[in-house]
């Protein structure tokens, strides 16, 4: 088990670290075992830091991807919201850059949730992407993959083989690596030179603005400011010529990127999220992490100890680092349940609180429902009606925690 330790940043090389937030030993996020599996697991040190030049949020101590994806179990198709979002995306892309019949390399690929909605927009489609999941889904459903981690040699291969490609893309993956500059290398390497990088990323400014700390762990190592990815980009000779907020994953940014030279005109938009950024209390999002914690410690004990029954709804990597750095364990909370059947048996690492079926939770609802899964309140809410009906209420932890009831 390998974890190396920054004292650095990853864009522009700044020793001038801010530490954010220590959470002292947190397990993989995204690692759900076997009980007997996770009983023995191990835990990494996660502390989160800013870059006092180019703004970049990083985690210092990096785990090796080896031991991160050989237990990475994320499917992205398991939402209603993410397959409509990228359906959407699939027609807007191939219409922004007419990429129809011309190569979309998308890197991240995961379960192909974005490339079939490519295909059907008429666009050649090569994904790449090492893990699992990528590799079952691109046998399923016809779509060449490459599986590989993305950078200029496997970049190389790719364009070898089917040409350069009209745009490339990565979306809530480009935050993985511990080398950002391998990869916006392999950027350049594969884009033809009118072509475009689309890529989404989880926005800093929300995560500061809803403080959301739950987003924070070992499997995502970045998370950006518009004036970080303006930094990196430029030192591969791109620049950011359109930016749009977008709400999946409780704030994000979609970021399109072209050479510099090129025919492509930078939009209004741009400047004016560079503008704002300059505007952000970091300290604010430090305090108000450290009351949300304790208030949501307080909460749950004060309901297990009036005898109420407490469980958990979505078992992602936000609601590991929710539970674990809450201190929210298997003594009071009953189970997690989740949409997944890969998760199905296991147990969220660290607090050992058991992954349950939909089933179980519908057979004999509980009290209340911790929405770890937060960011999609709306889709879980409007399905979840004969829980809220019965009297049970969803916990909302963030960004303020508030209680749901019948509606």
């Amino acid at each position: 088990m390998t974890v190396t330790s920054r004292s650095t940043c990853r864009i522009c090389e700044s020793p001038r670290l801010q530490l954010l937030i220590d959470y002292g030993a947190m397990p993989l996020a995204g690692g759900f075992l076997s009980p007997e599996k996770a009983a023995s697991a191990p835990t990494y040190p996660l502390r989160l830091a800013r870059c006092a030049d180019c703004t970049l949020m990083q985690v210092l101590d990096t785990v090796s991807p080896e031991d991160i994806f050989s237990q990475y179990s994320y499917s992205s198709s398991t939402t209603r919201t993410l397959i409509d979002h990228f359906a959407r995306m699939g027609t807007e892309l191939v219409n922004l850059a007419d990429a129809k019949d011309k190569l979309v390399v998308e890197f991240g690929c995961n379960d192909g949730v974005l490339l079939k909605p490519l295909l059907k927009a008429g666009a050649k489609v090569v994904g790449v992407d090492p893990s699992d999941v990528a590799a079952r889904a691109s046998q399923e459903q016809g779509w060449p993959l490459n599986r590989d981690y993305f950078n200029a040699e496997s970049a190389t291969k790719v364009k070898a083989q089917y040409g350069a490609a009209r745009i490339v893309t990565g979306n809530n993956v480009f935050a993985h690596t511990d080398d950002l500059h391998a990869i916006v290398e392999g950027v350049t390497t594969l884009l033809e030179d009118e072509g475009l990088f689309v890529f989404e990323v989880h926005y800093q400014g929300d995560l500061l603005a809803t403080v959301q700390f739950d987003t924070v762990y070992h499997e995502h190592i970045c998370y950006y400011s518009l004036t970080a990815l303006a930094d990196l980009l430029a030192r591969h000779n791109l620049h950011i010529v359109e930016v749009l907020k977008i709400p999946i994953h409780a704030g994000s940014i979609r970021v399109t990127a072209a050479r510099i030279g090129s025919s492509w005109a930078v939009k209004p938009m741009v400047s004016e999220m560079l503008a704002a950024e300059k505007l952000w209390d970091i300290d604010l999002f430090v305090r108000q992490v450290a009351v949300r914690r304790d208030s949501m410690l307080r909460l749950v004990q004060d309901l297990h100890q009036a005898g109420r029954r407490v469980v958990a709804y979505g078992a992602a990597g936000r609601s590991t680092i929710m539970l674990n750095y809450c201190g929210l364990g298997a003594d009071l909370i009953e189970y997690v349940l989740d949409m997944s059947p890969l998760r199905y048996g296991k147990v969220v690492p660290g607090v050992q609180i058991p992954i349950v079926p939909p089933q179980v939770f519908q057979d004999n609802f509980p009290h209340y429902a911790i929405m770890t899964a937060w960011n999609y309140e709306r889709e879980i809410v409007a399905k979840e009606q004969p829980f809220l009906t019965s009297g049970g209420r969803f916990i909302i932890p963030l960004p303020d925690i508030r209680l749901v009831g019948a509606v």
